[in-house]
């Protein structure tokens, strides 16, 4: 059996799950899927991603890839598959932040995904609040409701701060894919203006080498000043603080 994630890789995973649960994030169920859609979705989305992992093939070519993918499937097929319905209610709404299920997907004689699936539930009103990241990337397809969507190029990273650009500004629906890299886009907010969901492709861990396996950079963004250039000088602060403004 091969796999792509080592074991540091899988202690990442556990980690992961932990920062999130920190940040008002709580994993309540499993997806039950037939398996013909979603397994195809990730016969075809992990190539595209071990190719990222070992550097063939570039973020932006993986981002660009992740379009074309979702664009052959229809998202009543995707939300089927699923046990979207089914699903969602068992996931409820956390009071803040979001709530989340793992999404199971398999793979072909049981080969670990180089990609960790999941679905987020964010109540009307609440948020994946605003952050950016370090050594990781992410996409996030709408599957019901709509957000509102902004995100930022990652600029510079100061010890109490990040310098962020803003490149989006709109409302996403069902159907809407918004994906990160690590400079372009890479910080974003999701705020839900009626009850909404995701199904996300989450990768950590892009260089083995990196004094961290991944960071993520909790900000205030209403709280941040201006810069020449269009530049934001956003203040990073605490999981607590971030949930408290913005959750």
């Amino acid at each position: 059996m091969s796999s792509i994630l080592s074991r540091r890789d899988a202690t990442l995973q556990t980690g992961y799950a932990a920062a999130f649960l920190t940040m008002g994030l709580t994993s309540r169920s499993f997806a039950q899927s037939s398996g013909a859609v979603i397994n195809g979705l990730a016969r075809e989305i992990d190539p595209l991603t071990r190719a990222m992992r070992g550097q063939t093939t570039s973020i932006s070519d993986w981002r660009e890839g992740l379009v074309e993918i979702y664009n052959r499937v229809d998202l009543a097929d995707i939300r089927r598959d699923m046990d979207f319905e089914a699903l969602a209610e068992r996931t409820g709404y956390a009071e803040r932040g979001v709530a989340t299920a793992p999404v199971r997907m398999s793979l072909e004689n049981g080969t670990r995904l180089s990609f960790y699936p999941k679905m987020f539930a964010v109540g009307r009103g609440r948020a994946i609040v605003p952050h950016g990241h370090d050594n990781m990337v992410s996409a996030h397809l709408t599957l019901s409701g709509q957000f509102h969507l902004r995100q930022y190029d990652k600029l510079a990273v100061e010890n109490d701060a990040l310098l962020i650009r803003q490149t989006v500004d709109e409302m996403a629906g069902p159907g809407t894919l918004s994906s990160i890299s690590e400079t372009q886009d890479n910080v974003h907010w999701f705020l839900a203006t009626e009850n909404a969901h995701t199904l996300d492709v989450v990768v950590m861990g892009l260089d083995p080498a990196a004094e961290q396996s991944f960071d993520i950079y909790n900000l205030d963004i209403d709280g941040a000043s201006s810069e020449p250039g269009d530049i934001l000088r956003a203040p990073r602060i605490s999981v607590p603080d971030a949930l408290r403004l913005y959750g």
